[in-house]
């Protein structure tokens, strides 16, 4: 159990595609709520312009002075260009634009707010009270998410290159032939997620022993094609690396020296018999690790001095340093 700081808000988070939810304890003891767009956006109605830069405004959410200060304001049944809110004042509801916006401003139009941090961090100021301006209190934070599930399900992870053992490079189109409308005559298979798949001449026995060394040189040339071609994260499954990982260590360190920038290795994510389970871990880690990790590191800056754990598909809590993007696929309906 993690040790209790009486000086310390304790933040829970659930981050979802459209909203995120957030309940705190104040250092007194007292319990805060806060629910804001996915999106890092606050909504409200516009109640009345006072002149081209000042606008009357009616919202369900406070907030303390000045604390949309540096936010993007954004009509939202009509485009424009981009504008930012310089002052908010909390006893009136009124919000002050950068310069005036080129479109009509009616009463009982709707308005976003976007804050330039991510949503998490948003919730954290709204239940502190504290803007952009000023350093947020000491804080422990527990968030879940459903970044990598909807990364996922969506396809919008990282270009991803597949290194596997040579002859298995259709490994993942083959699976486990496992086919949920037995007698469908028209096989409709999702495509993998890898972007490229690169067969490496190697082989390790089931017993760890080396059948063939790892030929490194053989594939050279086509790791300077994925690099130049913007392909820069790696998953490496080889045959009975569970055993004997030295093969996938060798070709990772490899891939970083040559300009990849992030490798996962089935041996370090599932170092368990059966390639195929091994192969898909690796190639999903790596698929979502730059979007995940990048995430994280937004989120952790602004709490930099706190505590900051995430949740897994488990339930389990983890230092965000040791989280690994595999982990995170039911990170948020275990949070919720």
């Amino acid at each position: 159990m993690m040790s209790k700081d009486d000086n310390q808000w304790q933040i829970w988070i659930d981050t979802g595609g459209t909203f995120t939810d957030c309940q705190a304890l104040d250092p007194a003891g007292h319990l805060h709520q806060a629910k804001v767009l996915s999106s890092s956006a606050l909504r409200g109605i516009i109640d009345e312009q006072i002149d081209d830069t000042r606008f009357r405004t009616r919202t369900i959410w406070s907030a303390p002075d000045n604390f949309l200060s540096e936010f993007k304001f954004r009509l939202l049944d009509t485009d424009h260009e981009t504008v930012f809110i310089s002052h908010y004042d909390s006893s009136t509801s009124t919000i002050r634009l950068t310069k005036p916006v080129s479109v009509k401003v009616h009463a009982g139009q709707p308005f976003e707010a976007i804050s330039p941090e991510e949503a998490p961090i948003l919730a954290a100021r709204l239940v502190t009270s504290t803007s952009m301006e000023t350093n947020l209190p000491k804080i422990s934070m527990r968030l879940a998410t459903t970044l990598g599930t909807n990364a996922l399900l969506e396809r919008k992870g990282a270009p991803t290159a597949l290194f596997i053992t040579q002859g298995f490079g259709d490994l993942l189109r083959i699976g486990n032939q496992q086919r949920p409308d037995l007698f469908a005559l028209n096989i409709q298979k999702p495509e993998p997620l890898y972007e490229a798949v690169e067969e490496v001449p190697e082989r390790i026995a089931a017993d760890g022993s080396v059948l063939q060394s790892i030929q490194l040189d053989a594939i050279e040339s086509r790791v300077k094609e994925l690099v130049k071609a913007d392909i820069k994260v790696a998953a490496i499954a080889f045959m009975h690396s569970y055993v004997n990982p030295n093969h996938e260590e060798e070709l990772a360190q490899f891939l970083i020296d040559r300009g990849f920038q992030h490798v996962s290795s089935s041996a370090a994510k599932a170092p368990f018999i059966r390639i195929l389970p091994r192969c898909e871990t690796a190639v999903v880690d790596a698929y979502l690790t730059p979007k995940i990790t990048g995430y994280f590191d937004r989120v952790h800056r602004p709490i930099s001095s706190g505590i900051f754990h995430a949740m897994n598909s488990a339930g389990g809590l983890v230092k965000a340093d040791n989280f690994h993007a595999k982990d995170s696929l039911l990170s948020g309906p275990a949070g919720g």
